[in-house]
């Protein structure tokens, strides 16, 4: 099968590798357009994509276009599947498997053709269907994003106050009230940041924003993590520990996003971890391709390119059939060992590690939750230096309780 994807956009590609006799070729607005079983039409004002379908009606087509611009497509939704940009990878891949199959089948079923009729009507009826639900869900998208922008405003506010109050601004308080308004401006601090990654999950794929990569320390990263967690890691008696050794290299990240990965993380295992258990967070360098550690029993790896953090807990596992769903948005797990959060903080934390060219993962156990996630290191700015290498080897460790 042939695969003809029309784009001005060079990383708007869909993964064949599974899929046998499946070849891709990729062409730009303005050239020549191949033969082809299903073209994807990326729209923009450089491509008559009315007129290429109509002259290629054998062909399958999928035609990514903005919903403003839909009225203009009238004439050929009876040939061509529209999907609304911005389109998720997951519904592009979903609609390309459609097509695959289709394909097959039009190959294998020569006989059915007196089918074809009702097949048509069956299939234009259920793209229209699935245009509602798309405009119906980018309504719904549109209005929670709004409603939580909406929502941050009082929120930083009440959590501005409760700050004033825990200071002393307003008068003297009890270490009872203390207590309390720290524990107030945890679920304030909790609350707007869930509020902000929600907006920016609702809005994925609707806009690029890279994350503002600077050079950090990782270490102090994860110190301010476990200062917002503590309320919930004494409500838990949970023993925490810490070993982080030194990057091998610069190590460049924005420090808030990847302090709320963390945050997300070490609740998460908190909240499954058994009352007085245990939660270990350790850092270290890797070599990301082969997932290798660089320093083991006193050896040193000098070309390293990437920095990985594990959050191993005491509680129950990951099944293996989960460790990939559970970070999509709006998936669970069902029973009393559900981890994903209702399907929002760890799809958070996976948006955010992407965003910096990093990756991010569960292990599957039957015993002890294990995430991890890697970020990449500066690319040509070379290896620590002996000293850091020495301290690397050293034991850093906190107990928290």
């Amino acid at each position: 099968m042939q695969v003809c994807v029309v784009s001005d956009y060079s990383n708007l590609s869909v993964s064949f590798d599974e899929c046998e006799h499946v070849s891709v070729v990729q062409s730009w607005p303005g050239e020549s357009f191949p033969d082809a079983d299903l073209y994807i039409w990326d729209c923009s004002p450089g491509i008559d994509v009315q007129t290429h379908v109509q002259g290629k009606q054998a062909a399958q087509h999928l035609v990514l276009a903005e919903p403003e611009r839909l009225d203009g497509f009238n004439s050929i939704r009876a040939s061509a599947c529209i999907l609304l940009k911005p389109v998720s990878p997951f519904t592009l891949r979903a609609f390309v498997d459609i097509a695959v199959k289709a394909w097959e089948l039009r190959n294998q079923a020569h006989e059915a053709d007196i089918l074809r009729l009702d097949r048509d009507a069956l299939l234009q009826y259920v793209l229209e269907v699935n245009l509602k639900l798309q405009q119906y869900d980018q309504d719904r998208s549109n209005f929670l994003a709004r409603a939580l922008h909406d929502f941050r405003a009082p929120l930083t506010a009440l959590h501005g106050y409760c700050g004033l109050l825990a200071q002393a601004k307003l008068g003297a308080v009890t270490v009872e009230q203390q207590e309390l308004l720290e524990r107030m401006l945890y679920s304030t601090r909790r609350l707007t940041r869930l509020a902000e990654s929600s907006v920016e999950l609702l809005g994925e794929g609707r806009f690029e924003k890279a994350p503002k990569r600077r050079p950090g320390d990782i270490e102090e990263t994860i110190v301010q993590a476990l200062h917002d967690v503590q309320p919930f890691v004494q409500d838990k008696a949970v023993e925490l520990r810490t070993h982080i050794e030194p990057p091998d290299g610069i190590l460049s990240f924005e420090a808030e996003p990847i302090q709320q990965v963390l945050v997300n993380l070490i609740e998460n295992s908190c909240k499954f971890a058994p009352k007085g258990g245990s939660i270990t967070i350790h850092g270290y360098g890797v070599l990301r391709n082969s997932g290798k550690r660089t320093r083991a029993a006193g050896a040193y790896t000098s070309n390293a390119d990437g920095y990985q953090v594990d959050i191993q807990d005491s509680g129950p596992g990951v099944p293996a059939h989960m460790t990939e769903k559970i970070f999509e948005q709006y998936v669970s797990c069902s029973g009393g060992s559900d981890r994903s959060g209702g399907g929002l903080g760890l799809a958070i934390c996976k948006a955010i590690i992407t965003a910096h060219g990093g990756r991010i993962w569960a292990t599957p156990s039957e015993k002890g939750g294990r995430f991890s996630f890697v970020l990449p290191l500066d690319p040509q700015t070379g290896i620590a230096g002996e000293e850091s290498v020495g301290l690397g080897m050293e034991t850093q460790a906190a107990v928290w309780q």
